[in-house]
């Protein structure tokens, strides 16, 4: 007969994570969050995990934990503390007084949570990153769309309510469904936290590549430097989409297997919105930026449309009189500007005895003005150089046909070009594909057709790129009025077709649908 072994044997789970687990100080990932976190920030954090309804997941190491084998060691360099309320004092002693980050981070990783950091803590870590630096993430729009049933009659005209489209958010069934899709294939920690300051809700999933949830697992730190683990969803309030991105760290680049866990939790979204009655996809919006508040602009609450560029005057009510009297509205704002400015240079000029005040001479010329009232009439109150809503690169595809030249038209051009619209367009491309590369159903419609289509491609990048379009517009680089409306950012999104003069995505639908 075997003898009966004493070690404890490990299976393999179907538990997802708990808030409680903890991973050892020196864990790549700690170092990582918080070397990266500002002093305020770890002091501001240090309070929330003492919070009362905080402590069971965020426990710190006590006097009464310490073992009455332990002897005190000489070189401590924080002694314990007998209570949580009496850390509350400490900290709020050190937010009121100077000192340096390092400090703070010390006393937190080696001194009151020096046996480790919960999943908890590193999750309000990593999200109390992201609200201090909202542009370090690149953030990519879906739409949360209702799949069509086919067996219910679809009226092209048809009026419905709003909520027969969209699930209803509740947070505790949600994560149930979601949390049942993605157990079976992979161990992972979910956090969902609605934020006081910005109208959203962070869903944060720390991405556990094992088939154990113990806490032995997760200090096993096995991964390569460029893996990513932790997926960002927001939701905006009120609005049907979403927003998705990797946490990666300044400098690492995402491996495939990072795309591939996050397209992995992104598909099983939907799928935890979904119900019998009512199925739900997550639809492409082409629209990707560093920027959350360029976000909340674009696909924010009520921002569903494509009201940029010139038509954000009606998007962000500029004005009180009605959309439909813009013109009237605004040429009488003209006249009694005009007139209030006529009769306060009248009054200049008359008020005060001797000589009348010289005024000062308009600089500004005829041109430039006029160049001026057109990049606002284009671009109307968006494109301002520090609004913080700026995108960093906006890329389109050209497809339209290269215009014929007499000689072509009369047939003594000799040139055979028929075969040049079927080449692949990516044919000496190097890296990832582009989302604007064409299909092969495009390339056998371009092959069909007899005018030739060339592959041309317009790439803006820039730290705001339709700002620095507008600012070329007013000092007459660029043609104002002869400049196309995708140019201007009203087709609120980052990349596309143009054809004809507008703008459509890779399907040919409707920007941002």
């Amino acid at each position: 007969m075997a003898p009966k072994s004493n070690s404890k044997t490990t299976v393999p789970d179907y538990k997802n994570i708990p808030h409680s687990h903890r991973l050892p100080v020196t864990h790549r990932e700690v170092q990582r969050t918080f070397g990266k976190l500002s002093r305020h920030s770890l002091i501001s954090l240090a309070q929330q995990w003492l919070a009362k309804k905080n402590r069971d997941f965020c426990r710190p190491y006590l006097l009464s934990d310490r073992d009455d084998d332990d002897e005190e060691e000489e070189d401590e360099q924080y002694t314990p503390a007998q209570s949580c309320e009496e850390l509350q004092e400490i900290y709020k002693e050190l937010a009121a007084r100077k000192g340096g980050k390092r400090e703070i981070q010390d006393r937190i990783l080696e001194g009151d949570w020096r046996k480790g950091i919960s999943m908890y803590q590193l999750a309000t870590a990593e999200i109390q990153y992201l609200l201090d630096h909202p542009n370090s993430l690149r953030w990519t729009a879906k739409r949360l769309a209702r799949i069509p049933n086919a067996k219910s009659a679809v009226l092209d005209m048809e009026v419905t309510n709003d909520s027969e489209h969209l699930p209803r958010f509740q947070a505790q069934t949600f994560m149930s469904n979601l949390s049942r899709e993605l157990t079976p294939l992979m161990k992972a920690h979910y956090l969902l936290t609605k934020i006081k300051t910005l109208p959203m809700t962070i869903l944060r999933v720390y991405i556990h590549d094992s088939p154990y949830s113990t806490e032995a697992s997760l200090a096993t730190d096995n991964s390569s430097p460029d893996s990513a683990k932790s997926v960002f969803f927001i939701w905006p309030n009120g609005s049907p989409f979403v927003y998705s991105s990797i946490a990666n760290h300044l400098g690492q680049v995402i491996s495939d297997d990072g795309r591939h866990l996050r397209d992995i939790v992104q598909q099983a979204i939907p799928k935890a919105f979904s119900r019998p009655s009512a199925r739900y996809q997550l639809a492409s919006t082409n629209f990707t930026t560093k920027s959350l508040d360029a976000l909340l602009t674009y696909r924010g609450p009520g921002k569903s449309n494509a009201a940029a560029g010139g038509w954000s005057v009606f998007q962000d009510h500029s004005f009180s009189q009605n959309a439909l009297d813009f013109i009237t509205s605004q040429r009488g704002d003209a006249h009694e500007k005009k007139g209030a400015d006529q009769e306060t240079s009248a009054g200049a000029t008359k008020q005060g005895p001797g000589r009348p005040k010289r005024t000062l001479e308009d600089t500004e010329t005829s041109e430039a003005k006029r160049r001026r009232e057109v990049a606002e009439g284009r671009f109307g109150t968006s494109a301002k150089p520090n609004d913080g809503r700026g995108l960093e690169r906006f890329e389109v595809r050209i497809d339209d046909s290269f215009p014929q030249s007499r000689t072509s038209a009369d047939g003594n051009n000799d040139v055979d070009t028929s075969d040049l619209s079927a080449r692949p367009s990516n044919h000496n491309r190097r890296g990832r594909p582009s989302l604007l590369d064409r299909s092969l159903e495009e390339i056998e419609e371009l092959g069909d057709s007899e005018s030739w289509v060339p592959d041309v491609r317009a790439v803006f990048q820039g730290s705001h790129v339709f700002a620095g379009i507008r600012q070329l517009v007013e000092q007459g680089v660029v043609d104002g009025e002869k400049m196309p409306g995708w140019m201007t950012g009203e087709a609120g999104v980052t990349i596309g077709a143009v054809k004809e003069g507008r703008i459509r995505t890779k399907k040919g639908t409707v920007p941002g649908v």
